[in-house]
């Protein structure tokens, strides 16, 4: 059963799949801008722009509460100015909350601009993860880790709305969490949603310890959740609407169902590529390091490990 953990609020003032960004170098920090994009009255996502691509640093989510500012996940610690420049054309108000949607330091590396000031909050395995593993972005672990975590759902009861996080196990990684605010009329789904343009491959960690049927329960989860015109932030990429989201899901739903129909009749990952059984995807954009054989790869090695473990 699902636990729920709420916070009453009442006056209380590692390594993405390392996409673009590793193949690129450092971006020019200083032609890197943040863009603000308004959503609703008191919610707002903050992009990047600049870098090649812009695939490379993330997105975040604002929620205006009267008591404060909540953040959902931090970019990089290099752009820790701009991102306050750009909070304070939104709001004069303190950042109260941070959050985070998994342990990559593309979403975590600028916890640390916030570590003095702010409450960071994240599920159970982000903490976790960031004590274990060394991710280069990460400047000051003691300031970046989560100084509350939760093992399934947690909700800030802010004065102007709620916050809700929920963890998915098995998403691009295994501590990932969507954050929905119903008040804002907007979720953050993290990587385990990205919406490029046009569209790529899904992401998954490379460590084994994400899986795809956490990205498809994660999306299955926004859409019955939040109404039809709900704004989704992506992980990466541009603001989408529940018409994005749906086609992502698609993807991940019928590229699965080719792939384990495959896997049922005992054909291997080498068979698979052969036959080119992700033909009708060829739509997809193709890069390193999620290309297609590497997408058809980490989809059959989740699929076999998930019949093997029972978990299907």
């Amino acid at each position: 059963m699902i636990r729920k953990f709420a916070l009453v609020v009442v006056g209380l003032s590692l390594f993405m799949t390392r996409p673009i960004l590793a193949q690129q170098g450092e971006p020019d920090w200083d032609k890197v801008q943040i863009k603000v994009h308004k959503i609703s009255g008191n919610m707002y996502m903050l992009e990047s722009q600049g870098q090649p691509d812009n695939v490379g640093i993330g997105n975040m989510g604002v929620f205006v509460a009267d008591d404060g500012l909540v953040l959902v996940d931090s970019m990089l610690v290099e752009l820790g100015p701009k991102i306050n420049a750009a909070l304070k054309t939104i709001s004069d108000k303190p950042v109260k909350y941070l959050l985070n949607t998994h342990s990559h330091g593309d979403h975590t590396g600028g916890n640390v601009n916030w570590g003095n000031t702010a409450i960071i909050i994240a599920q159970d395995n982000l903490r976790t993860k960031l004590q274990k593993v060394s991710d280069r972005r990460i400047t000051n672990l003691a300031l970046s880790l989560p100084v509350i975590t939760y093992s399934n759902e947690l909700t800030l009861h802010m004065n102007g709305g709620d916050v809700h996080a929920v963890y998915f196990p098995l998403g691009h990684t295994d501590g990932d969490t969507v954050v929905l605010f119903p008040q804002g009329n907007a979720a953050h789904m993290g990587d385990d949603f990205v919406n490029y343009s046009p569209q790529h491959y899904p992401l998954i960690d490379t460590d084994g310890t994400g899986g795809f049927q956490g990205q498809i329960a994660a999306a299955e989860y926004v859409l019955a959740h939040m109404p039809a015109d709900v704004k989704v932030i992506p992980g990466h990429g541009d603001l989408a609407t529940r018409d994005d989201l749906a086609k992502y899901l698609a993807v991940l739903k019928d590229t699965s169902a080719v792939v384990q129909a495959g896997i049922d009749q005992g054909k291997s990952l080498e068979q698979l590529k052969q036959e080119r059984v992700l033909q009708k995807w060829d739509y997809l954009v193709s890069v390193r390091p999620v290309t297609a054989d590497v997408y058809l790869q980490r989809l059959y090695n989740d699929l076999t490990r998930a019949k093997g473990s029972g978990t299907r």
